[in-house]
């Protein structure tokens, strides 16, 4: 049999026509091989390994997308950003999506990222991801975003990612215990005078129920009347920690909405000469990589890689029409580190 013309093949991309030459067979027994059918056909090892051998020789890969649109799918998922999602290079959300990016690669999953644009409107948006290659999408933390609604409409797959308060089927954190735990952590240890900080935001359902269960804590371990009133925000630590001056009693701990915030209020004791913990005990969440600092974090840890993988296969499951949990919510712990 004669080989394809090796010159000529440099201007082009070899095809299964090719390989199927080089190795004897049909070139339907070339794509049987190549998309792992060959053992359940019972094609000789033989005939699996020449096939293999031609295709690794010639540099011949099947297209897996055509395969996938055969199949009425594409074969990508969509996971959408907001500004505020990927405005930052260090905190939570990025954190978040690297080990969705983990966990599409451990699955072999191909994803395609919209960073939505600085005030695009929510039916361009939504365009992207419906108008697009994707067969679903996934959101990270996104109940208040005008785009669930037209995902909802639309019937398109989805999966929230991170927040326990969407309409989508979600895989998300239990935030309430993970205040709760740092509140006894901090009742055990002797404090008297918690404060609660956060990032001020529109997307409020997580902040609120931290807000919550810190107040309920704050009353019930440490008999404060109006807890609310420990509670600030600022669009950073640098805008909410001058209010902690205005409270009375003055906290001797403060738990932090985020890693984020907890990090920069480390900052700022740093370069004031405040003393943590001697003065102010400081905790965070989610445990996220130290940034700029020595200091191990007493913080609620959350398990973000195996809600990344979860993600993933629960928005497999609703693409395929196979059952799924509607609700996941994942449990959290408590790291205790040099800061309490």
């Amino acid at each position: 049999m004669t080989e394809p013309n090796h010159i000529e093949m440099k201007h082009r991309r070899p095809t299964r026509v090719d390989v199927a030459l080089k190795a004897g067979v049909a070139p339907s027994t070339v794509t049987l091989i190549l998309t792992d059918k060959g053992d359940d056909l019972r094609i000789p090892e033989t005939t699996q390994n020449r096939v293999k051998e031609a295709a690794r020789s010639l540099g011949y890969y099947p297209n897996r997308h055509i395969q996938s649109v055969l199949r009425g799918r594409s074969g990508i998922l969509g996971l959408y950003l907001r500004p505020d999602q990927y405005g930052r290079p260090y905190g939570y959300w990025t954190t978040t999506v690297w080990c969705l990016q983990r966990a599409a690669a451990e699955l072999e999953i191909q994803i395609l990222v919209h960073n939505a644009p600085e005030g695009a409107s929510t039916e361009d948006n939504f365009a992207r991801q419906a108008g697009g290659i994707v067969d679903g999408v996934m959101i990270l933390n996104s109940r208040q975003d005008p785009i669930v609604k037209r995902i909802l409409e639309a019937k398109l797959p989805a999966v929230e990612v991170g927040d326990p308060f969407s309409e989508l089927p979600f895989v998300g954190l239990d935030s309430t215990q993970g205040i709760r735990l740092i509140m006894e952590h901090l009742n055990e240890n002797g404090y008297k005078q918690p404060a609660f900080m956060s990032y001020r935001t529109e997307y409020v359902e997580n902040s609120q129920a931290r807000i919550q269960e810190f107040q309920r804590g704050a009353s019930k371990l440490f008999g404060i009347q109006h807890p609310e009133k420990r509670c600030v925000e600022g669009v950073d630590a640098f805008e909410a920690f001058p209010l902690l001056s205005h409270l009375d009693p003055a906290p001797d701990c403060l738990v932090c909405g985020s890693d984020e915030l907890a990090y920069e209020v480390l900052a700022i004791c740093e370069r004031s000469g405040i003393e943590v913990p001697g003065k102010l005990a400081v905790t965070g969440y989610d445990c996220l990589a130290a940034m700029g600092t020595g200091r191990v974090l007493t913080s609620v840890s959350t398990p973000l890689e195996e809600m990344a993988r979860l993600a993933f296969q629960k928005l497999l499951n609703v693409i395929d029409g196979k059952p799924y949990e509607h609700d996941t919510l994942l449990s959290v712990g408590l790291r205790v580190g040099d800061t309490t």
